[in-house]
């Protein structure tokens, strides 16, 4: 038996969770250095932050429920 397939052809199942971000990075550059910077969306809140380090970012990402290792 063939797997559904759902939203981008991922094969869904009951422990499968579907979140949808939208993740942007900005490069800053100076004379003196370069560095990154992001913003993270959560669609279908639009609660969105500005950060500058990933675990930042992952603290957003854990808000709604996602964990690395999943």
């Amino acid at each position: 038996m063939k797997p559904a397939v759902g939203h981008l052809g991922a094969a869904t199942n009951p422990k499968t969770v579907t979140a949808t971000f939208v993740l942007r990075f900005q490069r800053e550059t100076t004379a003196q250095e370069a560095r990154w910077r992001g913003s993270i969306e959560h669609v279908p809140s639009a609660e969105a932050i500005a950060f500058m380090d990933l675990e930042t970012m992952l603290q957003f990402l854990r808000r709604f429920g996602i964990q690395m290792g999943d």
